[in-house]
């Protein structure tokens, strides 16, 4: 669940959220939103909980569901821990851990 509640949260996403969480073994990763992001989002940070052993994909679907933030996206810079999703050996496909950051800002352009 976001840190400003779950606007925009389906029933059933909060269900599952909560059904993926009720015996405390969940995974908490936290999403921050920068610069124009962050309006999109209306929020400057989420801490995401995610069933143990959840991927970059999964985080990138919560974004999506939670917040209409398509993940990796042509105009946005995506981030693990510093590390650009590009960057990553495995991809979406990275296996999350415990209080992993992830940070999505808008590309910068100019010459």
């Amino acid at each position: 669940m976001g840190t400003d509640g779950a606007a925009g949260v389906s029933g059933a996403a909060a269900r599952a959220d909560a059904a993926a969480h009720a015996d405390g073994a969940g995974l908490s990763v936290n999403v921050r939103y920068l610069s124009a992001v962050r309006e999109q989002a209306g929020t400057r940070r989420d801490e995401v909980l995610l069933p143990p052993g959840s991927t970059l994909a999964a985080a990138a679907e919560w974004v999506r569901t939670h917040r209409g933030i398509e993940v990796p996206g042509p105009a946005l810079m995506s981030t693990l821990n510093g590390h650009g999703w590009a960057q990553l050996p495995e991809g979406m496909a990275t296996v999350l851990r415990e209080g992993d950051e992830i940070a999505l800002f808008p590309l910068l352009s100019g010459g």
